[in-house]
This record gives structure tokens, sequence and C-alpha cells, in this order.
């Protein structure tokens, strides 16, 4: 199969590369197992309900221009822009002018005896056996890891009426972020009922309990892994080119490659004003995936996008527009949180529960850049 442009990877960056592609009237193929999965429902409403939501359907990637290849990338010669690529049947050769890496993160169980079996609900094929398990009645349910994405599945699980149980090793949740992010987390999950235990070292596991150095043995019907994501490396990835997140050019293209492309959570953003950053969003993602397209259609130019992330944890909404990284100091300003690089300038604005603000914080770090 000779295609224009393939892409590796159908979450959030390879599926907005891939529409915008066609939208720039270049038929894409798009590959990966299953239909597109949005990814920030599966710790709110898919975890809630069940049911993890659609990016796309097939009739609509077709609709759109975007052709479809179900299956994963076994082996690839990326200088030469060729993939084999495993289906259900059997093998298919991809040769592409242009290949774009939108592999994203793996999500996986911590390395920790019997942990293996827990359920890692950032991955949507988890959801067909643990979506009967949590929409049946109530059940106790532990959630290892109190990041964003552990805090979210947490408080969802909460409402939804779970007894739930938060560990992480850290004192706090939310405590890899800046203040005040974790007492906000903190204090919405105890106003949602959720027991929160920091500073947990976990020995071994089972299906259902957590043998652990200083709460002893903590038991649930339902254990939930939700440590995070590291780069998922592509296959044919150079050794010296395999340094992950890539570090990639202005139009994203892959050091060592003249026709490859990598975008979303696989990446360091090549921000204009920022420099190069990690920054694994959903947001970021589309930004990304949106940008290697532009420049595969000969309208790049740098990457200008206002970092932005946001989470719903329970009841409460953090929005954040800029780059925390570059923060020097904190201040309450006007009921928004500012972060001011060392030479005073705003490079950062924290809103909480005031998704109408969003657009002031956005013009204070542009005001500031300008």
């Amino acid at each position: 199969m000779k295609v224009e442009v393939a892409i590796v990877g159908n979450g959030v960056a390879g599926t907005a590369c891939a529409m915008r592609l066609a939208s720039e009237g270049i038929r894409p193929l798009l590959i990966g197992a299953g239909l597109p999965v949005d990814r920030p429902p599966l710790t709110k409403s898919a975890l809630a309900d069940g049911v993890p939501r659609l990016l796309s359907d097939a009739a609509r990637l077709d609709e759109r221009g975007v052709d479809r290849l179900d299956g994963s990338v076994a082996a690839a010669d990326l200088a030469g822009c060729r993939l084999t690529v495993t289906t259900d049947d059997g093998d298919e050769m991809v040769e592409a002018e242009r290949v774009v890496l939108a592999t994203g993160l793996a999500y996986r169980s911590p390395p920790v005896p019997g942990l293996e079996g827990a359920f890692v609900n950032a991955n949507p094929h988890v959801f067909d056996a643990l979506a009967p398990l949590l929409t049946s009645g109530p059940v106790e349910v532990i959630v290892v890891g109190a990041g964003l994405i552990g805090s979210e599945s947490a408080a969802t699980l909460a409402v939804a009426g779970h007894s739930v149980t938060l560990v992480d090793m850290l004192d706090r949740p939310l405590d890899r972020l800046h203040d005040p992010l974790p007492d906000l987390g903190r204090a919405t999950l105890d106003e949602l009922g959720v027991r929160f235990h920091g500073g947990v070292t976990i020995e071994s596991a089972t299906e259902y309990s957590l043998e652990t150095a200083a709460h002893g043995t903590l038991e649930a019907d339902v254990i939930l892994a939700a440590t995070g994501g590291v780069p998922f490396a592509p296959p044919g990835l150079s050794l010296e080119a395999a340094q992950l997140p890539l570090a990639v050019a202005q139009e994203m293209l892959v050091p060592g490659y003249e026709r490859v492309y990598a975008c979303g959570d696989l990446v360091l953003v090549p921000h204009a004003h920022f420099g190069l950053m990690r920054f694994p969003h959903w947001d970021a993602a589309i930004g990304t995936g949106e940008h290697v397209a532009d420049s595969i259609a000969g309208k790049g130019g740098p990457y200008e996008r206002l970092p932005y992330w946001w989470s719903d944890i329970g009841p409460r909404r953090l929005a954040e527009v800029g780059f925390a990284g570059a923060v020097s100091a904190w201040a309450d300003e006007d009921g928004l949180h500012v972060g001011r690089d060392a030479s005073g300038t705003p490079v950062c604005v924290l809103v909480v529960d005031a998704p109408r603000r969003l657009r002031e914080a956005r013009a204070i770090i542009q005001d500031g850049a300008s």
C-alpha cells in the first residue's frame, strides 16, 4: 500500500493531524488499533458510566477524507518511510512519502509484584472488564497515584457513590505541581469523601489488596493504577533519536530523518516563546498534531500556540495558561494566580473555578509576550 502520509498512532494528536491534513486536501492513512478514543473522559464521564468516548467513527473519518488501518506497527524503516502493520488479517506493508509518529504515552501499572493485574483506566481497552464492576453498584476502590489522572479518577468515583481510597508515595495529591494546586486538590477530595494516604510504599499486591510498609493491608473490590504514562518509543527509531520525549525541530521533524515528523506526548514541544518544553496534555496534542499537518502542507512556521491545560476534579475546575516551568515567583493578583519569570513578565496564570476568566488569563500572557 502506497500513501502520501502515514500517521502512526490514532490518539488525540494523530487524529488531529489526520483531520487537518484532510482539510488541506491531503488524504492521510491513520494507523492504530480500534477507533480513535478521546482520553480526558477516561477519568471522568467514561469512568462514571463505563463507556469510552470516540474522537471519530469510521464513517466520519471516511467522510472527512481520512483512510484508516486497524492495527499496530510491528516494524519500520523510517529512513525509507516503510512500515509493517500487523492487522487481524495479517501483515500489511505501507510505503509513505512522509511518516508522522503520534504514539503518545504508554500507561502501565507500577513495577510492584502483583500490581500488574490492576486496571489502568487511562487505557480504553480495560473498560470491557472494568465497566461491569463499577456500574453494578457502589464498591470499594483503591486508586494508586494522586497526580491529575489519579485525582480526577478518585473524584469521579466518589461522586458516583463509590468508597474511594487514594494512595501515593508523595505527601499530597498533585504534589508534583506547583502551589496552591496540591492544597486545592486535597481540599476537594476531602469534601468528596476520598480517603487519602500519602507517603505510601507498596510492597506487594493482589487482585483485591495492597501490602504497604506504613499502612498495613489496604483492601478493595477494584484497584486502579493511575500513575501516569511514559512516551512510547515507535518502532524503527535509531538509538540516537530514541531519547524520549523527542526534541523535534520547528516543523516537528525528527532529528536524523528528512521525512519523519512527531507530535503529541511523544515530543518536547518547540515553543517559539518558551523553548523546548514537555507539555503532555490534550490541548498540546491537538496543537502539535495540527502543526505537523500545517508543516506537511507547506504552511509551517514557529509553534506559537499558548500552552493550556485543564482538569476537572469532581466539581472543581482547574485551568492554566502559559508555562509553569518558566515561573520564578507566584502571586495572587485580583483572584488569579499569576506566575512571573525572573524579569517580572507574566508567563503562567492559574484559574480556579472561574472559566469565564480564561480569556483574561490568556490576555495577560499574550500582552507579556508582546
